[in-house]
């Protein structure tokens, strides 16, 4: 009996953690890289990727390897609990001004969707149009809960 060739970052099943996996350690430069980044040997890092292996990375590990260019994981966590994962985008502009520009200028037009929505006169185009405002005031919040969930870590004592 011939045996199939071991190739861990072929594509898996999708939605299969092993697959979040073999993304995360795509985004971060590929398994060479991860084994020195996690300081584990060829083989085990491997594993960690290859369907139908029993071994299973560590919740620490796929922490470490989680930042703004590996986000294989929290996509895949997201998803798992019904949401989507949102970067926070990076801005040199102050949190408060852009979050406060941000609200005033999405508010209303936000209101008015909801409005649309509960009424069912949302259009598709309208929709559609809609979508790139709605993002960009999402993402401004999402940066003005991470900027206040950082000071509160501050204050607690913890990362």
């Amino acid at each position: 009996m011939k045996r199939a060739a071991f190739a861990p970052t072929r594509a898996g099943l999708p939605g299969a953690p092993k697959e979040a996996v073999k993304r995360l350690f795509n985004q971060k430069g590929g398994i060479k890289n991860v084994e020195v980044l996690l300081g584990r040997k060829h083989t085990v890092v491997y594993a960690y990727a290859a369907e139908g292996e029993p071994d299973e990375i560590h919740f620490a590990q796929v922490a470490a390897l989680t930042d703004p260019v590996g986000t294989a994981a929290a996509e895949y966590l997201a998803a798992r609990a019904g949401g989507v994962f949102l970067p926070v985008p990076q801005s040199d502009e102050e949190i408060g001004k852009l979050t406060a520009k941000s609200v005033r200028r999405h508010g209303v037009a936000a209101a008015k969707l909801i409005e649309d929505l509960a009424d069912r006169k949302l259009a598709p185009a309208e929709a559609a149009k809609a979508l790139p405002d709605l993002e960009a005031a999402l993402c401004a919040l999402a940066q003005l809960h991470s900027s206040v969930a950082a000071i509160a870590r501050k204050r607690s004592g913890k990362n």
